[in-house]
């Protein structure tokens, strides 16, 4: 990640503006991981904010970010990381690199102004995934095993359903990936039987075989097309 390819698009590029969406948070919860939503910041600062208040006693962050376009024809991989972003806590995993999909996808990009804030100086990461299979999910759950610490906080950037043409449609995608999520089994199996739809599902699967248990639903955003929550998982809620 050479550069902050969405700031001024995703969220401001004016200090001030941006430091008003990001706001102050009191940091007194913990949870091992988190979802949290990608849309325009303005549209979601809250559940972010909220999010953020479940950092407490951690020193690493790895964000999970789903491909939208999916991976490259021709790719042999199916999760990759982006070039580090100079004068920050940035730091590898090991992945491939590949920066055009840093390039591509701004939801991982839009949780770095709250990590500079609520978590200063502490390390962080973006592994880029395109998860289809059981196979490619034990693959991404057993790559992640070392970095799976008590310090450290995974951040799958996900909504809960696809782009919806009613309301109706978009609260029925965000339960049913809601139940799916708390009950935390045959995630990618729901989604190849369309009982769920949403872009960070193989993510979701593969933090399930890392950190078993389900999620706990906290904040939904009720937006009329998209559906936009925060979710824990591990912590307190």
């Amino acid at each position: 990640m050479k550069t902050r390819y969405h700031e001024g698009i995703f969220y401001p590029e004016d200090k001030e503006e941006l430091d008003s969406l990001i706001g102050d948070v009191i940091i007194d919860k913990t949870a091992k991981a988190l979802i949290l939503p990608h849309a325009s910041l303005k549209s979601i600062a809250p559940l972010l904010r909220e999010g953020f208040s479940y950092t407490k006693d951690k020193e690493r962050v790895i964000i999970l970010s789903p491909l939208h376009s999916h991976r490259a024809q021709g790719e042999k991989g199916f999760f990759f990381e982006g070039e580090i972003l100079p004068s920050s806590k940035m730091f590898h995993l090991g992945a491939e690199i590949k920066e055009m999909y840093a390039e591509e996808e701004p939801g991982a990009e839009e949780l770095i102004p709250f990590i500079e804030k609520y978590l200063k100086n502490k390390e962080w990461a973006v592994l880029y995934c395109d998860i289809k299979s059981s196979q490619e999910s034990k693959r991404l759950a057993s790559f992640l095993s070392d970095y799976n610490t008590p310090s450290t906080l995974f951040i799958v950037s996900t909504n809960l359903s696809p782009k919806c043409n009613k309301t109706e449609e978009c609260e029925m995608w965000r339960e049913s990936a809601k139940k799916a999520l708390e009950e935390g089994k045959e995630l990618l199996d729901k989604a190849n039987k369309h009982i769920v739809s949403f872009c960070g599902v193989g993510i979701t699967d593969a933090l399930e075989r890392l950190i078993p248990g389900g999620w706990k639903s906290v904040s939904d955003n009720k937006d009329e097309t998209t559906a936009h929550s925060l979710l824990i998982k591990g912590g307190e809620n």
